[in-house]
């Protein structure tokens, strides 16, 4: 099958050294992509040989147009992505250049963070409102509040010494930490507003949970401002979640009747609500009472084991097995002996509990 697979870095999902037919589109060229990870400690040595030349260089926003340039359009089976759909100034823009790129029936497969696991952590979910504006406003680049918002509710998470910038849904969300830089947040907007400049500023233009990054996609499709199907948005792994899209017909409306749908969208509203919670100290610390409230008993595991040993002892096969003249039954029989003797310490050690 033939592909993109957008901003791989030194981490590809398909490599052409593998022999996907994949190409790799970046707005760095190759060269320039090596030299970067070469000056950054975090990445191993041995990865950055893995970092591939780059086939259409320029902003993945731009993918239509890359991709004319050199090949015809409709003919890629898939687009694949991972990390980079959050950093898009314009998303409806980008999904309408992977509707162009794929075939009828092509896939766009994406690895998206959850704001929930990352330093997003205090960050509103993104709106359709927020997508529409961006949409019709024709951005290339972030804006200075978009800069600010993430600057000015960045967090991370500490425990132990540890200090880190993902985390999980489990952790303890006592540990997430916002930054104390507002007012440098600030005063960066500010120093923008006086001297604006054409930099192009990185950041999270857009902030998911799983139901809001669906519902997102259910209501464009509503509209007609994409053709993209839902074929499954995953729970969250660790800090990501899955998104897999098929490039549908361009419809007038949505296949589903109007009440099918707005039934289906308040469904998805009240999860991006109960996801939102899901990770809150609140719902943390109620899920500590409730395990301060039925705490661990090794007696009463071991009198639950003990319990099951007798149905097992006495099933056909074990009757045949352990008969008085069977080899096994004697050499079982010391184990046998003392699991009747904690059963019954058990069951006398859990009287008093009982009552």
């Amino acid at each position: 099958m033939r592909g993109i697979e957008i901003g791989p870095w030194f981490n590809p999902l398909a490599p052409k050294r593998a022999g996907y037919n994949c190409l790799v589109l970046d707005f760095l060229d190759g060269e320039s992509l090596r030299k970067r990870a070469s000056a950054d400690a975090n990445i191993p040595q041995e990865a950055i040989t893995n970092i591939e030349e780059v086939d259409l260089l320029g902003s993945c926003t731009a993918i239509a147009d890359l991709v004319a340039a050199k090949h015809p359009l409709g003919t890629f089976e898939y687009v694949i992505s991972s990390h980079n759909f959050e950093h898009l100034p314009n998303p409806i823009l980008f999904l309408h250049g992977c509707e162009k790129v794929l075939k009828r029936g092509g896939i766009l497969s994406m690895a998206v963070p959850d704001r929930r696991a990352c330093f997003d952590y205090f960050r509103p979910v993104s709106t359709l409102a927020d997508w529409l504006e961006a949409y019709f406003e024709g951005r290339t680049r972030p804006t200075a509040a978009q800069v600010f918002a993430q600057e000015a509710f960045s967090s991370k998470y500490r425990s132990g010494g540890r200090e880190t910038v993902n985390f999980s849904l489990d952790d303890d969300p006592h540990c997430v930490v916002p930054l104390e830089n507002l007012r440098e947040a600030l005063s960066k907007w500010e120093e923008f507003r006086r001297n604006p400049d054409d930099d192009y500023r990185d950041t999270h233009c857009s902030v998911f949970t799983p139901a809001s990054f669906e519902l997102l996609l259910r209501d464009l499709r509503f509209l007609g401002l994409t053709q993209f199907e839902v074929l499954e948005i995953s729970a969250t792994h660790g800090v990501e979640f899955y998104v897999h899209l098929r490039n549908g017909e361009k419809l007038l409306a949505d296949p589903l009747s109007t009440g099918a749908f707005y039934e289906l969208r308040g469904k998805l509203m009240h999860r991006v609500n109960d996801e939102a919670a899901v990770n809150s100290i609140r719902a943390f610390e109620v899920r500590r009472e409730l395990r301060a409230a039925q705490p661990f008993s090794l007696t009463r595991t071991i009198a639950d084991a003990a319990k099951r040993l007798p149905a097992l002892l006495k099933a056909r096969y074990w009757k045949v097995a352990l008969s008085w003249r069977s080899r096994i039954w004697r050499i079982a029989w010391p184990l046998r002996r003392t699991a009747l003797r904690v059963r019954n310490f058990a069951k006398r050690s859990l009287r008093p509990s009982i009552r």
